[in-house]
Parts: structure tokens; C-alpha cells; sequence
């Protein structure tokens, strides 16, 4: 497969991607200035000019001039590596930001400065004369088997288009708020449209099949099922119908934070509690292994029912009593890597569906923490190693099928890790969408790899004359014949 993956990727490094060079300048103009104003009521509100791009004179500002650490009741901000100072990471911003407006600012700036920096003026510095960029893909760099791209990092490019406030200076008038969107600076060539299939919860319907859990696979076989908000009813106690796009949202991140292991800062962010409510809760004198729920030989909650009793019932999806036990929810699913033959602890490694190994020579440590992180790499590289295995696959056979018809003429321009963003003339849209969707869902049987899913793969195809505006196609089924 890796192989036959050069050929696909070299291809795609020939494709070029026109971009709208005038909408990338105003738009680095405006966020320039956005940051500037920012600045000025960052040094308002600490009462003091300092360089905001500074750690240390922002620790200064915030914990020797602002003591917001004093005010932080029963919180335990986060530590630089070393130990010796409080940090200014984002982690600890969140759990200040409602004690005075400076952190708050500080993030906006910081949120605001990475998109300038790194997808506009960063995009804007590979394109130099040209009105186009192309990417270099590589195939081995990623431990779980992702591909990643350089110069530009298309992958790294927001989904989601931010809202910046324009200030104005003529008395009397409302600011302005106007929405940047760097995808959509992406266009196609005269006569093309843009195409992307996207692989739906990939990484959910594989757990749904490593772990056989019946409640996963019940979800993922009804095609009409969606499972963040099935997750999100449960949690809340009302109808599907009643779940907000907030509360399946707030869901989605719950699930993927559990699914991928994020760290308590991390997790506190998300769920709106104190860094210690987000952490390993363990009852005192017990050790995790000693749990019933999670011995080695018996594991007998099921994932949702493992998250609710970790959740509680509560009465809104953004509770801060939120308190998500990880060992349990990773235990269980080490588990059932092990009873799947997926995870050798005898050998060291761990295998992906379509057996990329990853060994893991910390798998039997005698240290918890560090034995803990290697049963969470196990976790992770099985999910994403084996969507990037789907993923791979896909390119290739869609490949396969353009390069050796006389009429399509469609290319792969982009891979964002379950996405993939074709370049298509525009009278055969339709017939490459179908193509490309029954292509990619067909994966879920690989007969000569011995691949067979519980599950049905699902492809949300949708298509735009920029990659900011697609919009999703609704395309009767069709088999991937030409």
C-alpha cells in the first residue's frame, strides 16, 4: 500500500491550488490590525504597556502585578516543564479568564496571531509571484501512519471561520464584525469545482468494531443514527430531537477528548470545570486495576455506559460537575485490543486493521505512569493508524479508477486525514461524487487484507467554487464502475 501511495502522492504534489492573492492581503491586513487593537486593550486592562508576545512579561503582569493566582479558589494552575513558575499556557488562561479581561484577550490575541501568522501570511510566503501552492506530502513521518503535509500545512487549516470585530472610528457607529475564513481563499481553476469526500466518525465506527460494544454497533448500523447526538440525549436525560448543535458539539469534543487521551488542562477547557474535577479520579487506596469494571479478565461496562456513570445525569450537557474517569473508558478499550489480537503485550506492539505495527517497548512497565502512556499510544495508533490505513486505500483505488478511464479528469489536490479534497470539471461532478463516495464506503470489506468491519462506513460528499463555501450533494447510491 505505502508503495503504490507514491505514485498517488506524487500526483497530487503536481496539482496546483489557485488561490485569491488580493483576498489573502486584505485579510492579513485586517487581522494586523485586529491585533494592534487588541494590544491596546490588553495594556489597558493590565495598566501597564507590555510586550504581549512575551511569556515572562506577561507572568509578570498576571501573577506579580494582577496576583490572579491568589484568586483562584481551590485551583491548581498549571506549572512551566520545570516546575519553578506559573505558566501563561492556554490552559492556564482558561482558568483565569473570569477572574479579570486580560487572559481573555490574551487568547483572542494569541487565537488571532496563529491564524495571521501561520495560515495567511504563511500561505502568503509560499506563493511569492505565483497565484497558486502546492504542498509537499509526506508518507513517513507521522508515527500512527497519517500522512502530513509542508509549505503550507493545508491539514492545519481551520474548518471553522472566525469572527473578528472591526472597530470604528466614526463616533456613533456599531462595530462591525466580519468573518475570516482562510479556506475560502482557496479556489478552483475557471470551469472546476471543488469536491470533498469525508470519511464520517471514521475513528468512532472503528472503535464501534474493535470493541464490538453492542451500543456503538447499534448506533453505527442504523444509517439514520447520529452518535454525538444520541451520546448527547443520554447525557441530558431529553429526546434526540431536543439536543441542541451546542450540546452534540460539546459531545463530539467530550468523546474525541476520551477517545485520544487529552490531558486535564486540556480536558478542563473543554468542559468549562477546575483542572482537578477534569483529572484522574480514583478513590483512595484503590488501585485502578483494582477496579471491578476494569480487571484484566472482566470488562463489563460498555463505553457509553462507563462515560454516563463517569458523567452523572445531569440537566445540561455543560455542567461543570462533569468528572470523566479516563482510566476506566481507556482501560476498556486496552482490553478489547488485547481480546481482538490488535495489542501483543508478550511482543511489544500494536496493530492497525490492515497491520501497520507500532511497537511499544513500554507496554509492560513496572511504572503506572509510564506503562499508561504507552496502553494510551496503543489506543490511539490502532484508531488513527487504522483510519489512516481507509484513508490510504481510498486514494489509491480512486486513483486507480480516474487514471485508467478516458473521461474523468478529476485530481486530488488536498488529504486532510479523513477528507479528500478533489478538483473536478464541473460537467462531472455528479458522476465522480458517486464515484468517489461508493469507492470509499465499499472499504468497509477488503477481501484480499482480510478486512471486514461490523460497521458500514458512511461518505458525506459536498462540493463549492471555494473551499470555504461547500455545501454537501445529495447523490443517489452508485456502484464504483466507470
Amino acid at each position: 500500500m505505502e508503495l503504490k501511495m507514491i505514485f498517488v502522492l506524487a500526483a497530487m504534489e503536481s496539482h496546483r491550488i489557485h488561490v485569491d492573492k488580493e483576498a489573502l492581503r486584505r485579510t492579513s491586513d485586517l487581522l494586523g490590525t485586529k491585533m494592534k487593537q487588541l494590544e491596546q486593550e490588553a495594556h489597558r486592562a493590565a495598566g501597564q504597556i507590555f510586550l504581549v508576545t512575551s511569556n515572562s512579561q506577561l507572568r509578570t503582569v498576571l501573577f506579580e502585578k494582577l496576583c490572579l493566582h491568589e484568586r483562584c479558589e481551590n485551583k491548581k494552575l498549571p506549572k512551566t516543564i520545570n516546575k519553578q513558575q506559573q505558566s501563561t499556557s492556554e490552559a492556564a488562561l482558561l482558568q483565569l479568564q473570569d477572574l479579570h479581561p486580560l487572559p481573555k484577550i490574551i487568547l483572542e490575541y494569541r487565537q488571532i496571531h496563529k491564524i495571521k501568522s501561520t495560515f495567511v501570511d504563511g500561505i502568503l510566503s509560499c506563493m511569492m509571484s505565483k497565484n497558486y501552492v502546492s504542498s509537499t506530502w509526506y508518507q513517513t513521518s507521522v508515527v500512527t501512519g497519517r500522512i502530513s503535509a509542508k509549505h503550507p500545512n493545508f491539514q492545519a487549516l481551520p474548518r471553522q471561520p472566525l469572527q473578528i470585530t472591526k472597530k470604528q472610528y466614526i463616533q456613533g457607529k456599531e462595530e462591525e464584525v466580519v468573518t475570516v475564513h482562510p479556506r475560502a481563499m482557496f479556489i478552483p481553476q475557471e470551469g472546476w469545482t471543488f469536491l470533498a469526500a469525508d470519511f464520517c466518525q471514521v475513528e468512532l465506527r472503528l472503535l464501534a468494531h474493535l470493541s464490538s460494544d453492542p451500543e456503538l454497533l447499534r448506533i453505527f448500523i442504523n444509517p439514520q443514527a447520529d452518535v454525538f447526538t444520541m451520546l448527547a440525549s443520554q447525557w441530558k436525560g431529553v429526546s434526540a430531537g431536543e439536543v441542541t448543535f451546542e450540546d452534540r458539539e460539546h459531545a463530539k469534543r467530550i468523546v474525541y477528548s476520551v477517545v485520544y487521551g487529552a490531558g486535564r488542562e486540556r480536558l478542563s477547557g473543554i468542559l468549562g470545570v477546575s483542572a482537578e474535577q477534569a483529572d484522574l479520579q480514583r478513590s483512595p487506596g484503590l488501585h485502578p486495576e483494582d477496579h471491578p469494571a476494569v480487571s484484566q479478565t472482566s470488562c463489563t461496562l460498555t463505553p457509553g455506559a462507563e462515560i454516563n456513570a463517569c458523567l452523572g445525569s445531569t440537566s445540561t450537557l455543560h455542567c461543570s460537575e462533569f468528572i470523566v474517569d479516563w482510566y476506566l473508558i481507556q482501560r476498556y478499550f486496552v482490553q478489547n485490543l488485547l481480546d481482538a489480537g490488535r495489542l501483543s503485550r508478550d511482543d511489544g506492539y500494536v496493530l492497525s486493521i490492515m497491520g501497520r505495527r507500532r511497537t511499544l517497548p513500554n507496554i509492560n512497565s513496572n511504572d503506572w505512569g509510564i506503562r499508561m502512556q504507552a496502553e494510551r499510544q496503543a489506543v490511539n495508533f490502532v484508531v488513527q493508524g487504522s483510519a489512516a490505513d481507509l484513508c490510504k486505500m481510498a486514494m489509491i483505488r480512486i486513483f486507480n479508477l480516474v487514471s485508467s478511464s478516458n473521461s474523468l479528469s478529476a485530481r486530488l489536490v488536498a488529504q486532510l486525514h479523513d477528507e479528500l479534497l478533489y478538483e473536478v470539471e464541473d460537467s462531472q461532478v455528479e458522476q465522480f461524487a458517486a464515484l468517489v463516495r461508493s469507492t470509499m464506503e465499499s472499504l468497509q470489506h477488503i477481501d484480499h487484507l482480510g478486512v471486514h468491519l461490523k460497521v458500514p462506513l458512511k461518505v458525506a460528499v459536498s462540493s463549492g467554487k471555494s473551499w470555504g463555501s461547500m455545501s454537501e450533494l445529495n447523490i443517489p447510491p452508485a456502484s464504483p464502475s466507470l
